[in-house]
């Protein structure tokens, strides 16, 4: 009984063995994953094939057709017999903090500090008054010659990267038209760009400011007509009878002599 019933149980396991093997084997085909896995296969080739057109360059050679050639900033000629100017036109060169190029070739402005006491007070007001006006005007075009050489001596250094970005742009190289290199190309643009705008700012405020000097001189000279035209109607009159007076008793006097 037991030899019958353990070979019962072996029939039983290999008949469970066998079974479970053929089912393995067994595969059943599905119509809707078929479907799904040859739409999925076409889509990966479109993609692939719409990848491809996008790296497609154009068919001529951008270097030469798109290629611009910027003059490079000139630098002011210190020969010709040049001796008085140099200062100045280095500083417009190079650039010049200390405005020394600039004092250089204009009259110096004299100190009246020691005769002030010595003025009426409506009169100290305006020599303070026209002495700020030049003092402003110097200071505004010291900093205007400084701004002009160096943005002048950066120039060329600007031209050069622009010029790099230009032959990056046409490059043949695969390298430098990935995803990553157009982001990096379109940053470096950009940062450029806001190099470009902050130099122009700074020669429009320096143009505001020469304005302003300018504005500031034609106020003053015709605040001085203005106020000798109103000092004429005030005083003039009388004035004018009183030297008409005087030098008609002169008249007289001397034909009496």
């Amino acid at each position: 009984m037991t030899r019958l019933t353990t070979r019962l149980a072996a029939t039983a396991l290999v008949v469970a063995v066998m079974s479970s093997s053929l089912h393995a084997q067994f595969v059943v085909f599905d119509p809707s994953n078929y479907a799904e896995a040859v739409l999925e296969v076409f889509n990966l080739v479109r993609q692939y094939t719409w990848m491809l057109q996008q790296v497609q360059r154009l068919p001529l050679d951008m270097a030469t057709r798109y290629r611009v050639v910027s003059p490079a900033w000139p630098l002011y000629d210190l020969g010709n017999g040049l001796h008085y100017a140099q200062p100045v036109l280095n500083a417009l060169n190079v650039g010049d903090p200390s405005g020394a190029g600039y004092r250089h070739v204009v009259p110096p402005l004299d100190i009246p500090d020691d005769i002030l006491a010595r003025l009426p007070v409506d009169l100290r007001r305006r020599l303070q008054t026209a002495y700020a006006a030049i003092e402003f005007a110097d200071r505004v075009a010291a900093v205007g010659v400084d701004q002009a050489g160096t943005i002048r001596l950066n120039g060329n250094n600007l031209l050069a990267i622009v010029q790099a970005m230009q032959t990056d742009a046409v490059s043949t190289n695969p390298d430098f038209h990935t995803q990553a290199a157009l982001l990096n190309k379109i940053n470096t643009a950009s940062v450029l760009g806001l190099r470009i705008g902050e130099e122009t700012n700074q020669f429009l405020a320096d143009t505001v400011a020469q304005l302003v000097v300018d504005n500031t001189r034609k106020r003053d000279a015709e605040t001085v007509l203005m106020n000798a035209t109103i000092y004429q109607w005030r005083y003039g009159l009388a004035y004018g009878q009183d030297l008409f007076r005087n030098t008609a008793a002169d008249i007289d006097g001397w034909r009496l002599r």
